[in-house]
């Protein structure tokens, strides 16, 4: 995947790959060890870029809306690897605990949006991905009531809600799926959401949820 412009330049100042998690480790524990303000220069621009590049990659892939957040996720992400960075008990682990962090920043944003949505909301019930600090009996059960009320819908109305509340495909992903103009799989999206409003198990769902 290419990275934006903006990025890309922050990466040519590295001396290594940013996919390079080794090398990344490998200069932590020196900055570590000698303290060389050299090498906290690139550790600093490795973490920027590696936080960037994570939110970018949910970003297009359609898993946050909005430039905002983005933003504000990549503050959020990398302020925090600022604040715990010191602390660190292994260092040689440091691209991976990164890794983490973002993860963790990124499934507490999921959560959150969730919790506030409504079932009355433009894009209809959406299902957050599987976050580990949540059962999987609850994460089973949610995907169930949703899975069963699209068994609900009319025939033609079943594959692209399948793919598109179950699977997170994009439009044009699921344009190809089922052989229909992306125009014409927004519209059934539409008509989708409008009939899950009204399906009495979903709601029953998410008033449960806001309990």
């Amino acid at each position: 995947m290419s990275l934006p412009p903006r990025l890309r330049s922050l990466v040519d100042q590295l001396p290594f790959e940013l996919a390079d998690v080794e090398a990344a480790n490998t200069v932590f524990e020196r900055w570590t060890e000698n303290e060389a303000s050299h090498d906290k220069r690139i550790v600093d621009i490795w973490t920027y870029c590696y936080v960037v590049r994570y939110f970018y990659v949910k970003s297009v892939q359609d898993e946050i809306r909005g430039a905002s957040d983005v933003d504000a996720l990549v503050t959020k992400a990398y302020e925090r690897v600022n604040e715990k960075r010191p602390g660190l008990r292994e260092p040689n682990r440091y691209a991976h605990w990164v890794s983490v962090v973002c993860k963790r920043v990124f499934l507490n944003h999921v959560r959150d949006g969730f919790e506030k949505a409504s079932i009355h909301a433009d894009d209809g019930p959406r299902l957050p991905p599987a976050d580990p600090s949540r059962s999987y009996n609850d994460l089973g059960f949610t995907r169930q009531v949703v899975a069963n009320a699209i068994d609900r819908l009319p025939d033609y109305l079943q594959e692209p809600a399948r793919l598109y509340f179950l699977e997170e495909r994009t439009f044009v992903e699921i344009s190809e799926k089922i052989d229909k103009p992306v125009s014409t799989v927004r519209a059934y999206k539409h008509k989708i959401v409008k009939r899950l409003r009204d399906d009495d198990a979903l709601v029953t769902l998410m008033q449960w949820r806001k309990m």
